[in-house]
């Protein structure tokens, strides 16, 4: 079967190639010469069964994927899902289909993606360490664990895999190289899952966040004056991982000398960590704020809106404009998506 290579959410979720993975092939035997005929004839019909077997995995399970016919694909999987050589294969292909729905299904998604995983499946250990890289498995996934499968999923011939070693790469040396540290660690060089573990580990407790690219919490354990801390995320759409944009807390409006003692506070606070500020002056005035610029690019404000609530803030520019641009991006598809629906409909 020619490579099957299907996108969903901007990102590769899956390459499927018949011959080139163990689950795709039929097991391989003595010589049938070295065979007594009643054996040569069991292995001829159990080749045959399997041929027949793949053939109709391919036309139930992994056609429907690749033509977006999601339904019929997973209802084809299914009967392969326990198959003792074609499961990997099965459970790969719905892992995709459930990716690819709309809401994409994740956690099923992931709950097929680690079964094909343990059934050696190259694509099923690629969208395993895709999904456990985002937050998205059942079972918290380490760096290294991801590593380890990518890298067994490219050896056996799946190239997309590269990308997300790339990203794992360029994380570790921006580990090794940042000079920013929040509550101890360079929280901009963490992927989503591992800031999210590293801010409760911390001490903050997550709350319900109404935006899919933010996450929120209480940070009161470790910053009693604040009443809340946000993260919020820029995902690429070529490689599908989450990295954070922005970063900050913010402190609800007070009475007047209280504000004036909290914001001298963090002024002060900010000020023994990075220097003068190198825009603004401290205190900021009601309708304004202060900056510090970070060599390697990343901006710290404390703000003051003219309501009297105050901010600190952590941003990497670069991510944030980028995170404009593909919001903009994914509501010109569903804006597009809709007008198709409504020129169908009418």
């Amino acid at each position: 079967m020619a490579a099957l290579v299907l996108t969903g959410c901007g990102v590769a979720v899956l390459a499927l190639a018949g011959g080139r993975y163990p689950e795709a092939t039929a097991p391989h035997s003595t010589p049938l010469g070295a065979m007594s005929p009643t054996l040569q004839a069991g292995a001829s019909a159990d080749s045959r069964q399997l041929e027949e077997q793949t053939a109709e995995l391919v036309a139930q399970c992994e056609r429907p994927l690749l033509s977006h016919a999601l339904d019929a694909a997973i209802k084809g999987c299914v009967p392969y899902l326990d198959h003792p050589t074609l499961a990997g294969r099965a459970h790969a292909a719905s892992s995709s289909a459930y990716m690819l729905m709309e809401p994409t299904e994740v956690k099923k998604s992931a709950m097929h993606a680690e079964a094909a995983t343990r059934l050696g499946s190259a694509a099923g250990k690629y969208l395993w360490a895709y999904h456990g890289l985002n937050g998205e498995s059942a079972v918290q996934m380490e760096a290294e664990t991801a590593r380890r499968n990518l890298e067994e999923a490219l050896a056996a011939g799946m190239p997309k895999a590269s990308k997300l070693l790339a990203v794992l790469d360029e994380s570790d040396a921006c580990l090794d190289a940042s000079q920013f540290r929040l509550l101890d660690r360079p929280a901009f060089c963490l992927l989503r899952p591992q800031l999210d573990r590293w801010l409760k580990n911390s001490g903050m407790t997550p709350r319900p966040s109404r935006q899919a690219w933010t996450d929120e919490y209480n940070p009161s354990a470790v910053l009693p004056d604040a009443s809340s801390f946000e993260v919020s995320y820029d995902r690429d759409p070529s490689s599908g991982m989450y990295y954070p944009a922005a970063m900050g807390y913010r402190f609800a409006a007070r009475e007047g000398r209280s504000t004036n003692e909290l914001l001298g506070r963090l002024g002060r606070s900010l000020s023994d960590k990075y220097g003068a500020p190198s825009r603004g002056t401290l205190p900021p005035a009601p309708g304004s704020g202060a900056a510090w610029q970070m060599a390697e690019g990343l901006q710290i404000e404390l703000l003051r809106d003219t309501a009297g609530e105050l901010r600190v803030r952590y941003q990497h520019p670069k991510r944030v404009q980028a995170a404009l641009a593909h919001a903009e991006a994914l509501q010109a598809q569903r804006d597009e998506k809709r007008a198709e629906l409504t020129r169908r409909a009418l």
